[in-house]
């Protein structure tokens, strides 16, 4: 597999396969491929893995792509603007990952739901119950919501994160929920209830602008009161639903 990103805040991801190799991608995902592509849609890693990983949030179906004569190519885009993050990964290795960070990557990679210890942390933490495992070998690619920091973290090393913000951590850390201590900070701190807390060792990555975020940001910006309302969703046509989408999103990073 060859790989490259192209741009910079709404990246896009364009891979080379081989004949018969296969990658996987979150449905929806695809932007392009070469007309030998084959696309097929089905489950991967058996009938509760995918119900867990729809009960994470994550699509129940995986699509896989295929060259069926000679290399293809396939392109890949985010569905926010973001980061997509290319990792390669060793067998046994495994990353834990809030829903809607897993992009795609090759079909050796295994999937798994990782369910938070303290079931009141997992309703009360703001991302979920359930969070993603993604296990190599193989190359994966992720992809989180605005700017991404890699923070290294040593043995006993802790660190407290937004709960929205936590986009993956290694799964040799130990990762927990805490409620924001102080009233004042939860009143008017502004920073949400609870935070997560992530301990070394291992590598976490934590993103600027969730996905969650975004969203709330662009509902300041929608038609209230019997305004008549923009689509948003993929595949909504109309350069009027484009221009004010495009309007919309550089308002907001304008103002940041």
């Amino acid at each position: 597999m060859k790989y490259d990103l192209q741009g910079s805040t709404m990246q896009m991801l364009n891979v080379e396969l081989k004949k018969d190799e296969t990658m996987v991608a979150e449905s929806g995902r695809l932007v392009y491929m070469s007309d030998n592509v084959n696309m097929e849609t089905k489950m991967k890693g058996g009938f509760w893995t995918s119900v867990k990983r729809k009960f994470a949030g994550e699509s129940f179906f995986l699509v896989h792509f295929t060259p069926q004569a000679g290399p293809g190519t396939i392109g890949f885009g985010s569905e926010f603007p973001g980061k997509i993050i290319p990792l390669k990964l060793n067998k046994g290795e495994t990353l834990i990952a809030q829903k809607d960070a897993f992009l795609c990557g090759d079909k050796d990679i295994s999937f798994d739901a990782s369910f938070v210890k303290k079931i009141g942390a997992g309703f009360l933490g703001g991302e979920g119950l359930i969070l993603i495992k993604v296990q190599g070998p193989g190359q994966v690619f992720f992809n989180v919501g605005g700017e991404v920091a890699e923070i290294p973290l040593k043995k006993g090393q802790k660190l407290r994160i937004d709960t929205s913000n936590l986009a993956m951590f290694d799964s040799s850390m130990d990762y927990d929920v805490e409620r924001v201590k102080g009233v004042k900070n939860m009143i008017w701190g502004g920073e949400g209830l609870f935070l997560a807390i992530v301990t070394g060792p291992g590598r976490v990555w934590v993103q600027s602008m969730p996905v969650s975020e975004l969203a709330g940001k662009l509902a300041q910006y929608m038609p209230r009161g019997g305004g008549s309302s923009i689509n948003l969703s993929k595949g909504s046509s109309g350069a009027a639903t484009g221009a004010a989408a495009g309007a919309i999103i550089g308002s907001m990073f304008s103002r940041r």
